[in-house]
């Protein structure tokens, strides 16, 4: 199995730089690789499954994970924002949580049974197809939609998709007074309401006002994702 180098692993990795020399590679997937997490350190290190990478490849081939109800046996398969993580405790007995950002990582917010078949997803693109409306997501989706609900949904957006229908269930629009969690940066896993959405100038992008405990401060759109205060 491919190896990486733990100096150049990415920095919200939860591993010690100097105990070891090697971590694993992370499988090409729905996030990007410096924003993700394998499967098998989440297993390890995460959750204390197991203490030796032996083990957590033995323990994801086994068929105990699920992501976003799908059974995932690869060891290297990226875990990344957003996704609801279903791990196997029991021939009936389930245990299910969300990926949060935090400032130095990821944090996995146990859910409901009901919760677990909701996922949240940000809108990074759309595109008007002969055959409608598509949707891109920040998970690697794609959503064929109706030509009518061009105007429903737009970038920035945050859906709530139900995992087993794979239907909209409601559209989170972005839009100022909105509720935002930060998702990249130093304020990582802060939350903030949206003050004043900053149109493009020059060479900026666009840009989002936010009040964060009281005080303004200025953050560029792919660092926010609308969110529910509660989720």
């Amino acid at each position: 199995m491919p190896h990486l180098k733990r100096s150049q692993m990415p920095v919200l990795w939860p591993l010690s730089r100097k105990k070891k020399r090697f971590s694993y590679v992370v499988s090409s997937g729905a996030h990007k690789k410096k924003e993700s997490l394998p499967l098998s350190i989440v297993a390890r290190d995460i959750f204390k499954l197991c203490e030796i990478g032996k083990e957590a490849r033995k323990i994801v081939n086994n068929k105990n994970f699920f992501v976003d109800g799908r059974e995932i046996k690869d060891p290297k398969f990226p875990v990344g924002l957003m996704d609801v993580l279903t791990i196997r405790k029991g021939k009936t007995e389930n245990e299910y949580y969300r990926v949060l950002p935090t400032k130095k990582g990821f944090d996995f917010k146990k859910l409901s049974d009901k919760e677990a078949n909701t996922k949240y997803c940000k809108i990074v693109g759309k595109k008007l197809l002969k055959l409608g409306l598509q949707i891109n997501l920040h998970d690697g989706r794609n959503l064929l939609l109706k030509k009518e609900e061009k105007d429903k949904y737009n970038t920035g957006d945050t859906i709530q998709l139900n995992l087993k229908t794979k239907k909209i269930e409601k559209n989170l629009p972005y839009k100022e007074k909105a509720d935002v969690l930060i998702v990249k940066g130093r304020n990582r896993g802060i939350r903030g309401k949206l003050e004043e959405i900053i149109k493009p100038r020059g060479l900026q992008g666009e840009r989002a006002k936010l009040r964060i405990d009281g005080e303004e401060k200025i953050f560029s759109k792919d660092f926010i994702f609308i969110a529910p205060k509660n989720f």
